[in-house]
């Protein structure tokens, strides 16, 4: 069960009633909470102690013995994790860089479908969170999709809304390096792709002009890529998204929408 700050102070409003019905895991479902002094009964066998503080911006997980929150730093990548509640869906923040606008991942994600309107088979090439994958799977016959990061999968494993990632039959999730993994399909396989990787800081590889002619070559002829564009070096007077597009066009790609502002460019093969 995922709960925020909210609602434990939500609870608190309502200790006077003693039993009333509350919703959990990110406003998805609805329980029965009944208030016992300082604790409350949450739905079948969770209990949570009131007097405990949890901090704004973070998720928890209530498990039988303790509130655990989504966050955490890796050994392995040396870099800190986070699910952060919003309006909507959740975001994932490695670092101190969100992957999505936090102001609403949701209508962010379904803005980036709405500019490519995916079809057929399509490659997500980074899941993260699946919220692309998830979006797509509705328009698509297949989507394929991978992420290197067992950190980010761990957080997906707990989002409530990231579970279709795992359930749904037509995502074809794999643990694995895209760079690498991209060779294991035939030219000409994909009726579209959706690259909305991490920023280059953090995946640089992901960028570069080998890995665009090997997306290139991936496409149907005609077919669309959607790229994201984040604004990295911007306030060091760097026009990333200029190269991003120069980098496209130089592979062959055909840039069909490109707007920097919002982070947006849609290209042709």
């Amino acid at each position: 069960m995922i709960i925020t700050k909210k609602t434990v102070d939500d609870i608190r409003k309502n200790k006077a009633k003693r039993e009333f019905s509350l919703g959990v895991d990110l406003g998805l479902r609805q329980i029965k909470v009944k208030v016992e002094n300082d604790n409350a009964l949450l739905g079948r066998g969770l209990r949570l102690d009131l007097g405990q503080e949890l901090k704004e911006n973070f998720c928890y997980l209530v498990t039988r013995t303790q509130v655990l929150p989504l966050a955490f730093f890796s050994e392995d990548t040396h870099r800190f994790y986070k699910l952060i509640p919003t309006q909507d869906w959740p975001s994932l923040a490695i670092g101190s860089v969100p992957m999505h606008r936090i102001s609403s991942p949701y209508r962010d994600t379904q803005e980036k479908i709405n500019l490519l309107k995916p079809y057929g088979v399509a490659l997500d090439t980074c899941a993260g969170l699946g919220y692309t994958s998830i979006l797509a799977a509705a328009q698509c016959r297949e989507v394929f999709t991978f992420e290197v990061d067992r950190n980010v999968l761990f957080l997906a494993r707990h989002n409530p809304y990231s579970q279709r990632l795992f359930s749904q039959t037509n995502i074809k999730l794999k643990r694995a390096d895209i760079v690498t993994s991209i060779r294991m399909f035939k030219d000409e396989y994909f009726d579209c792709i959706i690259h909305d990787p991490p920023t280059f800081r953090l995946a640089p590889q992901l960028y570069n002009s080998t890995f665009y002619e090997h997306l290139r070559s991936l496409l149907k002829k005609g077919a669309r890529l959607y790229h994201y564009l984040p604004l990295w070096g911007i306030r060091r007077g760097r026009n990333f998204p200029s190269q991003v597009k120069g980098n496209l066009k130089k592979v062959g790609f055909h840039i069909e929408k490109f707007n920097p502002q919002r982070g947006d460019l849609v290209c042709r093969k």
